[in-house]
């Protein structure tokens, strides 16, 4: 049904905005409703929870990191991209990566989407990537603790950044650019 499906992406565009707004502590059915002008109740019949709706804001997060992602060459701008995404929607970005996730909930495809870049690089696979794994983390690392404020002001951020590239650099197996 084109009319439900295109009412959901709108629901969804409110939501990404809702989050942004109020941060993800205060994100919720009541805040979302408020938002678009509707009483809480009209939400469940495009959605069946809270969680549906947090996991398709994450399943296009996932999706729109890895179109972001799809022309990184080397893990330098592979790193450049993934903070820039992350600090441009922060709290959806924490959405996607802080709380539990449940698999069943995301659209088909949409994680593999989001690792398919990383994957790439590190010429790794879905099933087995456990360098590209590790990069993730430390770039997720490094980007969760700026989003969350804890890098004194006079931090040098990039470097860090670099540092993480030539942390991996020094590893056989490294990605271009690394």
């Amino acid at each position: 049904m084109p009319g439900v499906s295109a009412r959901r992406e709108q629901i969804l565009d409110v939501a990404e905005r809702v989050l942004e707004e109020v941060g993800l502590d205060r994100f919720g059915i009541g805040e979302l409703a408020r938002a678009l002008g509707i009483r809480p109740p009209s939400l469940y019949k495009h959605f069946a929870s809270l969680e549906e709706i947090q996991h398709a804001l994450i399943s296009r997060a996932l999706r729109r990191l890895g179109d972001a992602l799809a022309d990184a060459t080397e893990l330098a701008g592979f790193c450049r991209v993934y903070r820039a995404c992350a600090l441009g929607a922060p709290q959806l970005y924490r959405l996607m990566t802080d709380r539990p996730l449940n698999r069943g909930l995301l659209d088909p495809g949409a994680e593999p989407a989001g690792m398919a870049g990383i994957l790439r690089l590190f010429g790794e696979t879905e099933s087995r990537h456990p360098r590209a794994r590790a990069a993730w983390a430390g770039a997720h690392g490094l980007v969760s603790l700026e989003i969350a404020g804890r890098f004194p002001p006079s931090a040098d951020l990039d470097q860090s950044w670099a540092e993480l590239v030539a942390a991996f650099a020094k590893h056989p197996g490294a990605p271009k650019g690394a």
